[in-house]
C-alpha cells in the first residue's frame, strides 16, 4: 500500500535528479556510498524528492490523524538521522548488542502472555500486552495462551 502511494507522489517529480538505481541483482545495501535497495521494493528518493513527501506528509498526518500511511510515509522520510542514533545507542549496550546481533522475529507464538501480564503497570511488556489486547484478534491471542480470558 505505502509502496504504491510513494510511487505515485514521486510520479511527478521523475525529471527531478534522483540517486540512480542499482541493479536488481546487487545485493541489499550494498553500495559503498550506503545508497541501494534497503528493501526489495525500495525507491530510492533525493533530498528534495523526500523533503516533499516529508512536508505533505506531515501536512495531511496534521489534517488527518487516521490517516497511518501518512504518518508512515513522514517517519520514513525523516527518521533516519534518529535510527542511526538509537542503533549506536544500541550498540554500546550489551543487551541492545545481542539483540541486534541475533535479530529476533516478536510475534503472538513467540510471546509468553502470561509473563507479559505479571509485568508491572507501565512496564513496555505490559504496555505491549495492553497494545495486543486493543489491536489483535482475542481468538489469535487464545491460541497462544489457552489459561488467558476475556476480561
Amino acid at each position: 500500500m505505502a509502496t504504491v502511494l510513494l510511487r505515485a507522489v514521486l510520479r511527478p517529480f521523475r525529471w527531478l535528479p534522483s540517486h540512480p538505481r542499482p541493479a536488481a541483482e546487487m545485493p541489499l545495501r550494498a553500495r559503498s556510498d550506503g545508497v541501494g535497495l534497503l528493501y526489495p521494493h525500495h525507491i530510492p528518493t533525493s533530498p528534495l524528492q523526500k523533503a516533499l513527501l516529508a512536508a505533505g506528509s506531515a501536512a495531511m498526518a496534521l489534517y488527518n490523524p487516521y490517516r497511518h500511511d501518512m504518518v508512515a510515509v513522514l517517519g520514513e522520510t525523516t527518521g533516519h538521522r534518529t535510527l542511526k542514533v538509537l542503533r549506536d545507542q544500541m550498540r554500546r549496550d550489551p543487551e541492545g548488542a545481542q539483540i541486534l546481533q541475533e535479530r529476533p522475529r516478536i510475534s503472538t507464538s513467540t510471546l509468553d502472555l502470561g509473563k507479559l501480564q505479571s509485568l508491572p503497570e507501565g512496564s513496555l511488556g505490559r504496555e505491549y500486552l495492553r497494545f495486543l489486547d486493543v489491536n489483535v484478534s482475542f481468538q489469535l491471542l487464545c491460541t497462544q495462551s489457552p489459561d488467558r480470558t476475556g476480561e
